[in-house]
């Protein structure tokens, strides 16, 4: 009995079987838009192709319907293998073949060879839009801007909406000297993807060869601040080292406040990334700041969380004394705490031989005293006589801090767990008893 045929929906798509969801999305797009009803009336070839184009993306893109469909066709096109070759010996090749083939060859960086097959799936497929754009990735690393440019031409040819062929058409205009026609490239690939961090990073070098150093300097913070949500450190770092050279010590019209920026920027990205999960944000946090970005961010912090302190005490200052509010004297003690974790911080490292620098140590110390000193801002605006309501401030506050130090400890200093333990609340006693100390002078 004859089996039925599976249609192949990874070939309709022109993806790869281990493509993503996202690259399947992009394809049915991209394949819609040229085969939809709408934009091509009294053409039912291109109607019988759309058709089969959701078909394939409505399988694809659910993970269950996807996953029966794999077994199905592993299994059907293990049977057609084994009759072919019970037949006649040999095994017939498709163009997702190939393109499956130049994948795994390029993975082993044989980039020759990967080019080799994407060729042969194109001669197969004439429009398999991924083949060309892999093969005119294996050209570009191979330095032969004018195959690349070819390709380009090929993948704008079948759908000029495809960003990655404009930026890579850009790339090549680069290296051929073309520095005008490559803007025009990169501003081409960001019309159709405005989140391309890619393009914006290598628009901004071609800007600066241009001596335009204003538009270099915006696209660089865009490409940091996409680097960064999309959670690419090593190109965010690379950005930012790259912001840095690009304004060596010289100061320009609106770079004060273009530094101000950049310093509330990074203390709210980090802010965001460590304060609702200490355990699995203050590392990727502190990875993403250069040294001296650390070393402002803690400093912030630990101001800021001086302030929330004073603030707190101001508040309820008439319930405890009659004298005039001491605001420097106030400010002061609300800083011990901060220095002291600055300093246990430095003995640990000392001591342990941990890696870091006093850029670390302060980042820890602010990183830490922030949720405290919320505590202290929220508390203040609180009656006394509602102690129901201050006890579980009080335990959520300290318990937060514990664990932000704890962590800073033992991810960031790579202290051992038990080390951490035993330190942390050790240092933690040890502000709380100074600070009592500087504090009672203060209140009488």
């Amino acid at each position: 009995m004859s089996m039925a045929k599976v249609e192949d929906y990874y070939s309709i798509l022109q993806v790869s079987p281990h493509a993503p969801i996202t690259d399947i999305k992009a394809a049915f797009r991209r394949l819609a838009r040229l085969y939809h009803p709408d934009l091509n009336p009294d053409d039912p070839e291109s109607a019988e192709k759309f058709k089969h184009i959701s078909q394939a993306y409505e399988t694809l893109s659910d993970p269950n319907k996807r996953r029966r469909y794999d077994r199905e066709l592993r299994f059907r096109s293990n049977h057609k293998v084994s009759k072919k070759n019970d037949e006649s010996g040999k095994k017939s090749k498709s163009a997702q073949d190939y393109y499956s083939r130049g994948i795994n060859k390029s993975q082993r960086k044989d980039f020759q060879g990967a080019i080799e097959n994407y060729t042969k799936a194109i001669e197969i497929d004439a429009n398999f839009v991924d083949a060309y754009l892999k093969r005119c990735e294996m050209r570009y690393k191979l330095g032969d801007n004018k195959g690349v440019l070819e390709d380009c031409s090929q993948v704008l040819r079948i759908d000029p909406s495809i960003a990655k062929a404009h930026y890579y058409q850009g790339r090549a205009r680069y290296r051929l000297g073309y520095g005008q026609s490559a803007i025009d490239s990169y501003t081409q690939a960001l019309h159709q993807d405005c989140n391309y961090a890619q393009a914006y990073y290598y628009r901004a070098l071609a800007y600066q060869e241009q001596k335009n150093a204003t538009a270099a300097l915006e696209d660089l913070h865009v490409a940091a601040k996409l680097f960064y949500d999309q959670g690419n450190l090593s190109a965010y770092r690379l950005t930012k080292k790259t912001i840095q050279d690009s304004t060596p010590g010289i100061w320009k019209p609106g770079q004060l406040s273009g530094n101000f920026n950049r310093l509330w920027q990074n203390s709210a990205l980090v802010l965001i990334t460590y304060l609702f999960n200490p355990g699995g944000g203050l590392l990727p946090a502190f990875s993403s700041l250069e040294k001296k970005e650390a070393l402002e961010v803690g400093i912030i912090y630990g101001i800021i969380a001086d302030l929330m302190f004073v603030c707190s005490i101001y508040v309820n200052w008439k319930n405890w004394s009659n004298e005039d509010f001491p605001f420097v004297a106030l400010c002061f003690v609300g800083i011990i705490p901060f220095m002291i974790l600055i300093i246990s911080s430095h003995l640990i490292r000392f001591f342990s031989n941990s890696p870091g620098n006093i850029n670390t140590d302060v980042f820890i110390a602010g990183t830490t005293l922030f949720p405290l000193g919320l505590l202290a801002w929220i508390m203040g605006f609180i009656s006394l006589s509602w102690n129901v309501f201050v006890l579980p401030f009080i335990i959520f506050g300290c318990s937060y801090t514990i664990l932000t130090l704890y962590i800073g400890c033992t991810q960031v200093l790579n202290l051992g767990e038990a080390k951490a333990a035993f330190v942390t609340p050790l240092i933690l006693l040890t502000s709380i008893f100074l600070s009592y100390l500087a504090f009672i002078p203060v209140l009488h």
